[in-house]
């Protein structure tokens, strides 16, 4: 029975989503962290309580039009509005650092990859991306972006996996270990907390995943194409991550961000490319998505505005400069967006366990996300600094209470005021 009501419906820019774009909306977001490893087995287990919950939801409110009216569908719940402001600031986060990762690879392609490009030269090339982004999502409807989105990350996921597999091969074939890499992600920093929270830190990124549903009334299901591209994902990563484990000496790695590396040594320089190119078209397939996926979060249920897709690229563009550039630690920005997802998932459990009370199952899924939420919170914030940790808090903790003090803002009395009997006899006067 699941979606039967929004399978019958038929929408402005298309029909129902067929299941394998769906799959690859969501795809195109998770792909580009195939070599985080062990996190996506780890957030694998996240996304499985998540893709229920959506799940329950949806069979609940087929009709709900985002991912935030699925969970404002059940009474009690967080309501639509705050969803909507968390589910926009971590997809615009998550959008000005893949623009960032687009201009570096961009300028490593068309110069020397032995020298850093400027940050001026970086700042520009990632607003150029998103404005490119912005126009293309405006010029492609979501029947159009879609299977574009799904071919790119498709493009990137096939070639991280057959790299991996040829990696896997010279190993068992007898090839002498590559050297371990230097630390590309600064999990080192992170040792010292022990596994936890190298875990987490491989984890958080793959937040984002739920997109598809910011067009929730145009699924035919939640539950498969979501569990198929998480599939995908984890299949890939541990295919990638034990390529780098078998073939790189020193000690255990809890990813694969050396595989380039490991390649271009098994294979040559050439090899590099195997993966540089896909890693761009699999980065613009997620620049797409995430900037379509936050249009879509704030877009009006009517009308088809310009506004909402301009706000997002303005807000997009403005955040892409500081990460560009290098500010400080702007680059722990991106750690916010993964806490603010995993606040919506929390208030997504919470709704599934107010649809029934006698349900112990979603009762208990809602205690262990918020526990979890609890324990990322302190983990990301003794081991990474805690001014992320309170800019996510502030966010969650100002959007609430806004929202809460629209919620209880009187209703105006819409009864209409009593007529005196000189109007009244004036009115029937002019009808006569």
């Amino acid at each position: 029975m699941e979606g039967r009501v929004g399978a019958d419906k038929t929408f402005a820019d298309g029909s129902t989503l067929p299941t394998w774009q769906v799959a690859g909306l969501s795809l195109a977001v998770l792909v580009g962290h195939v070599s985080n490893g062990a996190g996506a087995l780890v957030f694998g287990l996240v996304a499985v309580g998540v893709i229920w919950t959506l799940h329950r939801l949806r069979q609940q409110a087929p009709e709900a039009r985002t991912t935030a009216d699925l969970i404002a569908s059940v009474p009690g719940a967080a309501p639509a509005r705050a969803i909507r402001i968390v589910q926009f600031a971590a997809y615009v986060l998550i959008s000005a650092y893949t623009a960032t990762n687009i201009a570096q690879f961009t300028l490593v392609w068309f110069t020397d990859p032995d020298t850093t490009p400027p940050g001026s030269a970086v700042a520009a090339m990632s607003v150029t991306a998103v404005a490119v982004a912005a126009a293309l999502v405006g010029v492609l409807k979501t029947r159009l972006l879609a299977p574009v989105a799904t071919v790119l990350a498709a493009i990137g996921l096939l070639a991280y996996f057959f790299v991996s597999l040829a990696v896997i091969a010279k190993t068992a074939s007898g090839a002498p270990l590559a050297a371990p890499s230097m630390d590309i992600g600064g999990l080192s920093a992170l040792a010292t907390w022990g596994p936890a929270a190298i875990l987490i830190a491989l984890a958080l990124p793959f937040a984002g995943f739920e997109i598809s549903t910011t067009v929730n009334d145009r699924l035919a299901s939640v539950r498969r194409p979501l569990g198929i591209a998480i599939a995908l994902v984890a299949v890939c990563a541990t295919t990638a991550w034990v390529a780098s484990n078998m073939a790189t000496a020193g000690d255990f790695r809890y990813e694969a961000t050396d595989l380039g590396y490991i390649a271009s040594d098994m294979f040559g320089e050439s090899a590099s490319l195997w993966l540089l190119a896909p890693t761009i078209a699999l980065t613009v397939a997620a620049i797409l998505v995430l900037v379509w996926g936050a249009t879509h979060v704030i877009r009006p249920a009517t009308g088809d505005s310009a506004v909402p897709l301009v706000v997002t690229a303005v807000v997009t563009g403005m955040l892409a400069l500081p990460l560009s550039i290098g500010w400080g630690d702007a680059e722990k920005l991106r750690g916010i967006a993964g806490l603010l997802l995993l606040v919506v998932y929390v208030a997504a459990a919470h709704a599934n366990s107010r649809l029934d009370d006698s349900n112990t199952t979603a009762w208990a899924l809602f205690a262990v996300m918020g526990i979890a939420l609890g324990v990322v919170f302190f983990v990301r914030g003794a081991s990474d600094g805690w001014w992320p940790i309170g800019i996510a808090a502030v966010i969650v903790i100002v959007v609430a209470a806004a929202a809460r003090g629209v919620k209880s803002l009187p209703t105006p009395d819409r009864r209409p005021r009593p007529m005196s009997k000189s109007e009244r006899l004036s009115r029937e006067n002019r009808k006569a």
